[in-house]
Parts: structure tokens; sequence; C-alpha cells
């Protein structure tokens, strides 16, 4: 059962994060900037109780099942867990939660198709590109379980996430300061 509740909270937290940013970048790439308003509206629904649920779930769960298996605190997979764990959180409590009221905010005073308002979203995207990276290192790190430092592999995977996240921030950041066109 805690095994059950690890993984859902899991799934809730980076769920979250993969279906908001898939559809943000949908609407970006098909010129739906009106199709980001509803979005928002729910994600700032979801995200509160998700943002908190999710996390505590995953955390009460996780140091249950070191309590209870055969694991410590110390082996490299559970340090790279909980430091990305503190990492992500901080991340989410710090830009994305604000982040996405001030968005909806600006989005129902501005509206949605409003080059200011698509810039600040695009901005606000990039921004939370490194939370989900760090996420899926530990993510990584809770499925492959690395011991006595992990391997090359893992620490070549993780190198790879975080140079995607690096790029894709970057991309994103480079559309945000990029014109955008009343028609985009």
């Amino acid at each position: 059962m805690l095994l059950f509740g690890h993984v859902f909270g899991v799934i809730v937290w980076i769920g979250l994060g993969l279906t908001g940013m898939s559809m943000a970048i949908w609407a970006d790439r098909h010129g739906e900037h009106a199709f980001t308003e509803p979005v928002y509206r729910w994600v700032a629904w979801i995200e509160p109780p998700a943002i908190v649920l999710g996390p505590l779930l995953l955390i009460v769960t996780g140091v249950a099942l070191v309590l209870d298996g055969p694991w410590r605190f110390g082996d490299t997979w559970i340090v790279v867990g909980l430091s990305g764990y503190v990492a992500a959180l901080v991340l989410g409590l710090l830009l994305q939660a604000p982040g996405t009221q001030r968005m909806k905010k600006l989005m129902e005073e501005r509206g949605p198709e409003d080059p200011e308002t698509i810039a600040a979203r695009r901005r606000l995207d990039a921004f939370l590109w490194p939370e989900l990276g760090i996420l899926l290192v530990v993510l990584l790190a809770m499925t492959t379980k690395p011991v006595d430092g992990g391997t090359l592999g893992f620490w070549a995977a993780v190198l790879v996430i975080l140079a995607a996240v690096v790029v894709l921030a970057a991309r994103g950041l480079h559309g945000a300061r990029a014109p955008v066109s009343a028609t985009e």
C-alpha cells in the first residue's frame, strides 16, 4: 500500500506539470493562445491541492518505505531523491504556484492573446522546465536505484535530462523575448 501511495504521489506531481506544459507548448505551436486561458484557469484550480497533496503523499510514503525496507537514507538513490524533492518543491512553491495565479489574473485583465500575456506565459513556462527536469531525475533515481555513487550510465542519463531542460528553458526564454504579433 505504501508503494502505491508513493507512485500515486509521483503521478500527481509530474503528471500535472507535464500535462500543463504539453498543453502550453501545443497552444504556442499552433497559435491557439486563447486555448491557454482555460488551461491556466484549470491549473490554478487544481494546483493548490495537487501541489500539496502529491508531494506530501510522496514524502510520507517514501520515508515510510525506507524505514520499512532494507534501504538507508544515505543510499545514493535516496539522497538524489530527497535532494530533488526539496529542490522541486521549493521551485514549485516559489515560482509555479504564484506564477500560475499571476498568469490567470493577467489573462483575465488583458486576455490570452495579448502580446504581453503571451510573453509572460512563455517566461513562466520556461522557468517551469527546471522543476520538471529535477522531478525526472528523481524518477530516474527511484526506478534505477543507483548505489555507491551511481554508475556512469546513470549520471550520463542525468546529464541528458538536465541538458534537455536547459535547452527547453532557453528556447522558452528566447520565445518570451521574441516580438509577439497579435495574429501569431
